[in-house]
């Protein structure tokens, strides 16, 4: 997590390190459990840089809305000791009291506010003119810290905009690289269906040969029986013509003189057939 970076950076004492690494946890809400904590250490980092009017935002933060007594108590004796720094014993004096109400055993509260009291009582009027006007001028220390910070925040917003479009040409190249090799899938899969057609060609062809050649065939098959008519309907039989006397007797004599004629043929076959007996005797 970035706020226990910032902790490992303020052990080793750099306060500028931890005051980044504690500012992007605040704004990183979604991995900063204990957000109060991060401000109380926030302030601390800035007070160990002399921007004590920054650490002083942060302390006020955390005495006007944590819930926990102990974190409170440790912001007020932190409150104490910023205006212990600035010489503003005034305002010095009262949070040291309130840390102590929230924590009696407080040895190093108790002290620092026994120290501002005797600095006010025996400040005279000239130096304490001369406090108030140090404190109203800019703190050198803490316009350079300040401005070490702003140049240290610039130069991670250029290499965080540098890294995304390093990130951003990276997917353009990944997309482009996808596109061509679907590209390439695409022609190799409508060549290979090419390929298929063509050996599918002769077969289809020499499919449509034989079924030229059986159309013949089929056509002779479907030719209708001699007995029915154009409609396909089977034609009515005719009834047979009555003969006359006449031609009854003319078609009896005629069968006769056929059949007399047959038999006649026939007994010459027969005759032929018969073995000639010869008189003489050799």
């Amino acid at each position: 997590m970035l706020a226990i970076e910032g902790n490992s950076d303020y052990a080793k004492e750099e306060y500028l390190e931890a005051e980044l690494n504690y500012k992007r946890s605040l704004n990183d809400e979604a991995v900063n459990s204990n957000k109060d904590a991060t401000i109380y250490n926030l302030g601390n980092s800035l007070f160990q840089q002399k921007r004590f009017d920054e650490a002083v935002e942060q302390f006020n933060h955390v005495v006007t809305t944590s819930k926990d007594k102990s974190l409170r108590q440790k912001a007020f004796h932190n409150l104490g000791n910023v205006y212990l720094e600035q010489k503003n014993y005034e305002e010095a004096i009262p949070v040291y009291k309130e840390a102590l109400r929230l924590n009696p055993a407080d040895e190093e509260a108790r002290y620092n506010l026994s120290y501002a009291k005797w600095q006010m009582k025996n400040e005279s009027e000239e130096q304490k003119e001369e406090r108030q006007e140090e404190n109203q001028c800019d703190n050198p220390k803490e316009d350079e810290n300040k401005e070490q910070q702003e140049k240290k925040e610039e130069q991670e917003k250029e290499e965080n905009e540098e890294q995304q479009e390093q990130d951003k040409e990276q997917q353009e190249n990944k997309d482009e690289q996808e596109k061509q090799e679907q590209q390439e899938d695409q022609e190799k899969q409508e060549g290979e269906e090419g390929e298929e057609k063509e050996e599918q060609q002769p077969d289809e062809k020499e499919g449509e040969e034989g079924e030229e050649q059986s159309e013949p065939n089929e056509e002779e098959n479907q030719k209708e029986p001699s007995d029915t008519s154009s409609t396909g309907q089977p034609q009515e039989p005719q009834e047979a013509q009555q003969l006359s006397k006449d031609q009854v007797m003319q078609l009896l004599e005629a069968l006769k003189n056929e059949e007399l004629k047959v038999q006649e043929k026939l007994m010459k076959q027969q005759d032929k057939g018969r073995a000639i007996r010869s008189d003489k005797d050799w």
